[in-house]
């Protein structure tokens, strides 16, 4: 994963100081930064700093299966959401407010205690909003968050008389025609799948950072070219690299293709100043040679139904300690 530090070590060297609506200054390289790995030298998961990979493969499952509940991803021993939210209820800001600054009462709170109070609020609320999963797989269709429904079924979130467009199943769909009708009628340079939707961006818990990607076909091997705006680079691209590599594997599964490139295109790539001594570390580490993954077939009941419990194996991964960092929000 040099490719993935030597990216760093020059925001680290060439960016500048910028801020943004966190309220965290970053280090940043505005014109972006591209990082390309080839699947055939392993599977890009970091080894200067210990990553979960179960982590990563839940919340994709999550997105695959078009899911915006944070209590499912939370059952599923997945915090990644925690801190984000769609319309998170204000009513207990009041006292709230007197519970946890009771010096308050009396008096209007003061910003910063108001960011406590709200952050709270999101914390306890679980509809993320048509994030990702939904654009993916409803498109254009109306999101509909009724908690009742969606304790039957966390992917009922939906109307079901306007579900809109599944962008998912339609690549699946594209990868399985014969070779001379996907040539004739262009389909092999149309497989692109967007979660930025503007009409819905206001109802999104969180914007979608990585918002398309596109499949490319390479003879027998599959490619995945994905697009980001906003990349935090200690904490966020690393799991958007491993994330979207396991995506590739699936869709190549499913097609009965072989993973080729990952490319990621990385536009708005910076590095949080409370982050830069972790970043550092790292770039002083060695990296160990990448692990395998491998999807196994004794699971496998297509990509659309895949767990992510039991529906990957990781072998020979061997990693630096971890390195900690705050999320901001």
């Amino acid at each position: 994963m040099k490719s993935y530090l030597n990216i760093c070590n020059h925001i680290l060297q060439t960016g500048k100081c910028s801020e943004n609506r966190t309220g965290e200054k970053v280090i940043r390289v505005a014109t972006g930064e591209t990082f390309v790995h080839d699947m055939e030298m392993g599977f890009p998961l970091l080894t200067t700093k210990e990553m979960k990979l179960k982590n990563v493969a839940t919340e994709l499952e999550f997105f695959i299966k078009g899911i915006t509940d944070k209590q499912w991803l939370r059952k599923h021993g997945c915090n990644i959401w925690n801190k984000w939210a769609s319309k998170p209820k204000w009513e207990p800001v009041y006292n709230l407010t007197i519970k946890e600054f009771p010096e308050a009462f009396g008096r209007e709170p003061t910003e910063k205690e108001m960011d406590i109070i709200k952050n709270k609020c999101i914390d306890n609320e679980r509809d993320l909003g048509p994030v990702y999963g939904f654009q993916w797989r409803h498109f254009g269709g109306e999101y509909q968050f009724n908690p009742e429904r969606i304790n039957k079924d966390p992917t009922d979130n939906f109307n079901p008389e306007k579900p809109g467009f599944d962008q998912i199943a339609d690549i699946l769909r594209v990868l399985k025609l014969p070779t001379d009708v996907r040539v004739k009628d262009d389909k092999a340079r149309r497989m692109v799948v967007s979660a930025w939707n503007p009409m819905e961006e206001s109802k999104m818990g969180l914007p979608p950072c990585h918002f398309a990607f596109n499949l490319l076909l390479d003879d027998d091997r599959l490619n995945l070219t994905w697009t980001q705006r906003s990349c935090d680079m200690f904490l966020g691209v690393p799991y958007n690299i491993a994330s979207y590599a396991l995506l590739l594997m699936l869709f190549a599964k499913e097609a009965n293709l072989k993973p080729g490139i990952l490319k990621g295109e990385l536009h708005d790539a910076h590095i949080y100043e409370n982050h830069i001594s972790q970043m550092r570390e790292q770039i002083l580490r060695q990296p160990y040679e990448l692990p395998t993954v491998e999807i196994p077939d004794e699971n496998w009941k297509g990509m659309l139904a895949w767990n992510a419990a039991n529906g990957f194996k990781l072998q020979n991964y061997k990693h630096h300690s971890k390195l900690q960092g705050d999320v901001a929000r």
